[in-house]
């Protein structure tokens, strides 16, 4: 049976229809218009989120290379992995590949990644023998491993003088530059490189030199007009005539005196200036043979501050024998002996200008990768670490402790919502301050500022501290977070928020990097527990091993799994709740401990969002309630739990715009209250939303005092954060009050 023509006509539509559409899409995909992946209700793009972030370090790294794929076949390991006969040592090394897509998901068609060859030591070792066996007497038996990276960035490098044309990295020309020894040979190639580098002076114009010589001429003075005179005015004038004789007479003789004592000083300064020419001209004479013999002979320099001026430019063959080679897309390796302490072990890639990286023993190269194909606005930088793979926890983790005083302070930061990229400031205050507002940059600076005021023995971060949606790789936007306190070397605590994991990395995965940068004190916690994040932090007494701070942090999830039965946000489940009442049945000895020497111990709980108690506005609170509670609709009895385990005071973040505490009276008709401060820390980030009337982004601070059994809250702003506001008294004594 054939079609009508009427039929084909519309067949032949649809299908021109659907390949511009098609077109259209991937245009808009590939210009980051959309992201169609986040419209796809199954992952058939895959997933950029890398498998490590502190590989293990028993292997050395011999090679790298950038290839592209098919993007639907970016979940196959072996998409854009280069075979295993390419590259340095053939197929007696192994290709890893780097699970970070270089575009960040920009292309709808095709992926990116970095690869590195890595070979394990017992291996390399085993390779090493085995070629000398075979020829004991060769010379040629080459032993190369990756030891330093540089990256090119031919706009700066040219303008370093003599490196016009070869343009090799600043990083390797300063290294080779430390390793010079200046004698006759480097100091003709400066001279070479820097001959135009000459200050003349310029000759005094002619004119203006005659008119500095010429003498100035003397004014004649005016004749004064002749006035008619009375008598009596002609004899005033004649008094007055002989009063300025007899004054020109006094001062005739003192000018006379003056003269002669300047005419005695100017023979003085005459004599010394004789003296100084004659010791300057022995000086001249001196110098003149030291020039002579320094020509004749010159002295090795070795020491680099005398060379501060000019950068010793080394020639192709120099560099390459100090191993460096050019590999691609601005990358320079440099090969040398393995040593398992110095090889580089691992390779990352971060993203974004402002892009850090707080693992001490990685370093950064700010230099952005050239012809890769990340997004324009987000440049990406390789960053290496040297050596074995360190345990941050035990190389930095320490207990916390009371101070002298008795007194801990947390600062709660809450809702940072960082990205990859600069971050887009969202509902900025004042509003004129929007044009131009980088938000991760701006929340920076206000978290100095109060880190700089305040000085925390602790930080607390209560979820969402990347904003999902904007960060491709969150891992770089996780660590412009931790940046800060890694700096500063404060230990920091962190739950997840339910934006946490809506970038690159799963839940698990962005709470891992949370838990192992240096400082972080929090846990992923155990596998059979329900989230990431349940952990229990303790601060011990001054002098007492004593528990006098318990610190209770969980994960509040994201949002409801069951929508249509309860629609909203997840709620915190029963076997959390379990575990963290075994946790406080656990350190109860330890807290009756600290208790004995006279202490008060107290407690606090944190996590991202609110019970439902909070929306019980019907009680005392102090502080601004400016939008809706979007705690879960399903109460699961936590307040309950934490009110039997003795938490004083629960602070959660996630609804920006609130910061009150508001004290919540569980059974206050009983003759024992239950009370319990409940707490937002108010929002912090540019990143995240705004307004409500012009909020302004703010930070909580909680002071323990155990001397006292107190918990003091204040706050400060983004707009005056020097100063406190909303201070108040939470517990006295270890009991809730409502003190202001």
């Amino acid at each position: 049976m054939f079609l009508s023509r009427r039929l084909w006509r519309l067949i032949s539509q649809l299908f021109f229809f659907l390949i511009v559409a098609s077109v259209l899409l991937f245009i808009a995909n590939s210009r980051q218009i959309i992201e169609i992946n986040k419209y796809i209700p199954f992952d058939i793009f895959g997933t950029t989120a890398p498998s490590f972030f502190q590989p293990v370090s028993d292997s050395f790294i011999v090679d790298i290379s950038f290839q592209n794929c098919f993007k639907m076949n970016s979940n196959n390991n072996q998409c854009g992995l280069p075979s295993a006969s390419e590259g340095v040592l053939g197929d007696k090394a192994q290709w890893v590949r780097l699970s970070k897509d270089i575009t960040l998901g920009s292309s709808w068609v095709k992926s990116q990644f970095m690869s590195y060859k890595k070979i394990k030591h017992e291996s390399y070792e085993e390779y090493l023998k085995s070629q000398k066996q075979q020829d004991p007497t060769s010379t040629s038996i080459v032993d190369e491993v990756i030891i330093d990276i540089a990256v090119a960035n031919p706009l700066i490098d040219s303008k370093i003088k003599g490196n016009e044309k070869l343009k090799f990295p600043e990083y390797i020309i300063k290294s080779m530059h430390e390793d010079v020894v200046y004698d006759d040979s480097t100091h003709a190639n400066l001279v070479e490189q820097n001959n135009d580098n000459r200050v003349d002076a310029h000759p005094v114009d002619a004119e203006v030199e005659q008119l500095l010589e010429s003498p100035k001429e003397e004014q004649k003075p005016k004749e004064e007009e002749q006035k008619e005179e009375t008598p009596e005015e002609h004899r005033k004038d004649e008094e007055r005539k002989k009063e300025q004789e007899d004054e020109q007479k006094d001062a005739s003789e003192e000018d006379k005196q003056e003269k002669q004592k300047e005419g005695e000083l100017l023979k003085e300064a005459a004599n010394e200036e004789e003296k100084e020419k004659e010791k300057e001209g022995k000086k001249l004479e001196e110098s003149s043979k030291e020039d002579k013999d320094k020509n004749t002979k010159r002295e090795v320099v070795t020491d680099i501050k005398e060379l501060k001026r000019l950068l010793y430019i080394p020639t192709k063959e120099q560099v390459q024998e100090s191993g460096w080679r050019y590999k691609s897309n601005g990358i320079w390796l440099r090969y040398g002996p393995h040593d398992e302490k110095t090889a580089v072990s691992a390779i990352d890639l971060l993203f974004g200008d402002e892009a850090v990286d707080p693992r001490p023993n990685w370093r950064l190269i700010k230099r952005p990768l050239k012809d890769v194909s990340n997004p324009s606005d987000l440049p990406v930088y390789l960053t290496f670490r040297r050596g074995p793979r360190i345990d941050y926890k035990k190389e930095y983790g320490k207990p916390l402790k009371m101070n002298d005083e008795d007194k801990f302070k947390i600062l709660q930061v809450a809702d940072m919502h960082f990205s990859t990229g600069y971050g887009k400031c969202r509902d900025p205050e004042p509003e004129s301050s929007a044009k131009g507002c980088k938000a991760d940059a701006r929340t920076l600076e206000f978290l100095e500022k109060v880190l700089d005021f305040e000085k925390p023995d602790m930080v607390v971060l209560t979820g969402d501290q990347i904003f999902g949606d904007a960060s491709p790789d969150s891992e770089s936007s996780a660590f412009k977070v931790l940046y800060p306190f890694v700096k500063r070397k404060i230990p920091f605590a962190i739950t997840l928020g339910n934006h946490d994991d809506e970038g690159s990395l799963k839940r698990k995965e962005i709470m891992g990097i949370y838990v192992d940068v240096p400082y972080s004190v929090a846990a992923v916690g155990p596998d059979d527990i329900d989230g990431y994040g349940n952990y229990v932090v303790t601060v011990e007494g001054k002098s007492s091993k004593g528990t006098a701070l318990s610190l209770f942090f969980v994960d509040s999830h994201s949002y409801s799994k069951t929508p249509k039965v309860t629609p909203g946000y997840d709620w915190i489940k029963e076997n959390q709740l379990i575990y963290l009442k075994m946790e406080a049945d656990s350190i109860k000895d330890s807290v009756e401990k600290y208790r004995k020497s006279k202490k008060i111990p107290l407690s606090m709980a944190f996590f991202h969002i609110p019970l439902p108690e909070f929306r019980n506005m019907n009680q005392p609170y102090i502080g601004e309630f400016r939008e809706g509670i979007t705690a879960p609709r399903y109460n699961s009895g936590a307040r309950d739990v934490f009110g039997e385990m003795g938490v004083q005071a629960i602070s959660v973040g996630h609804d920006h715009c609130n910061d009150y505490c508001l004290q919540d009276t569980l059974r206050a008709e009983s003759p024992e209250e239950n009370k319990i401060w409940l707490c937002y820390g108010g929002g912090s980030g540019l990143g995240g939303y705004g307004g409500y009337n012009g909020y302004i982004r703010r930070m909580r601070v909680y002071e323990y005092d155990t001397s006292k059994g107190e918990i003091k809250t204040w706050k400060r702003t983004e707009a005056e954060p020097d100063k406190k506001i909303d201070e108040q008294i939470l517990v006295t004594g270890g009991n809730v009050v409502n003190w202001k």
